[in-house]
């Protein structure tokens, strides 16, 4: 008998594809035209920004850009490199809201700034759009 899986605590908002992709591909083709310099004898700096770009691209094909924890409402913004870069959210003493048309942070202030979901993947997109909606009905 096969039990259902255990329900998503956390939500991770992966990159587009062509972003990875870019870096990736930037990063090899970065590489291997300085170390054919390098053969020549000349020393290019793509030798040493060749591989961070190798390194990044491969890092975001792995780790999320965002990701949005069910039970406070938190969404945390993560650097390529894996580790927390910023949180939106109940834990800054903000509200995740959607509009119908953006996700925005509506500050202690009041005031609002958007939430920019253009290096998410739509389908990822989606489910925090459903998720942020289904917690504001909850709020009303």
């Amino acid at each position: 008998m096969a039990y259902p899986p255990a329900p998503q605590h956390v939500l991770k908002l992966r990159y587009k594809t062509w972003y990875p992709v870019l870096f990736t591909v930037l990063g090899s083709v970065w590489l291997v035209a300085n170390l054919l310099t390098l053969m020549a004898g000349a020393f290019g700096i793509g030798l040493v920004t060749g591989p961070l770009f190798l390194l990044i691209g491969i890092l975001t094909f792995v780790n999320p850009y965002y990701s949005y924890e069910y039970a406070t409402g938190g969404l945390s913004i993560h650097s390529p490199l894996g580790f927390r870069a910023g949180t939106y959210g109940p834990p800054k003493g903000e509200r995740l809201w959607y509009d119908g048309v953006n996700l925005v942070r509506v500050k202690a202030d009041g005031k609002q700034k958007r939430v920019n979901l253009k290096l998410v993947r739509p389908e990822d997109a989606a489910q925090l759009v459903q998720a942020v909606a289904a917690a504001q009905q909850q709020v009303q």
